[in-house]
């Protein structure tokens, strides 16, 4: 018992609790888009998105603001649905940034995203964000805005070298 209580001791200060947060952010017109028709039925694309995009109800983490991020995306798309996966770079107000990846799937109307929803995972970070770790949920349920839940975690502090 007295091993398992010092092992549960140890592990207590190499793992810090997650921290659940949620966001709104707004993208306007892509920066770079490239639509390449597949050529096997008919409205079959593959589409690469660059959009820059600003976060209307901001998050915290670590207590840093998140101020814009920048969404890179491929889409495979096929008539009225698409499957999409890529990547975000969040800036924080002090400069610092996340990382994260996503996918889902995204519903269009006359080539444009009308709704998506899918899972991302954060995979990593700059500064106080490094080793940064967590998952969680995106929609956008009108085409309009980007509504984030999920829960982030940074490793814990390293203890000083004890002094000789």
């Amino acid at each position: 018992m007295k091993t398992s209580l010092l092992l549960l001791i140890g592990l207590a200060g190499v793992v810090s609790a997650q921290t659940k947060f949620s966001g709104v952010g707004k993208c306007g017109k892509p920066d770079t888009q490239q639509a390449v028709e597949v050529g096997d039925r008919a409205s079959h694309s593959l589409v690469m998105v660059k959009q820059t995009c600003n976060w209307t109800t901001p998050f915290e983490i670590a207590g840093l603001q998140a101020k814009t991020y920048e969404v890179t995306l491929m889409s495979d798309a096929m008539a009225a649905k698409a499957q999409d996966r890529g990547y975000v770079v969040i800036a924080m107000d002090n400069g610092d940034k996340a990382f994260v990846r996503f996918q889902g799937s995204s519903v269009m109307k006359d080539g444009a995203p009308v709704s998506d929803e899918g899972t991302w995972s954060f995979t990593g970070g700059t500064g106080k964000l490094r080793g940064l770790s967590g998952k969680g949920t995106y929609k956008n349920p009108d085409g309009t805005e980007d509504h984030i839940d999920g829960e982030w975690m940074l490793p814990a502090p390293k203890a000083p070298a004890p002094k000789k």
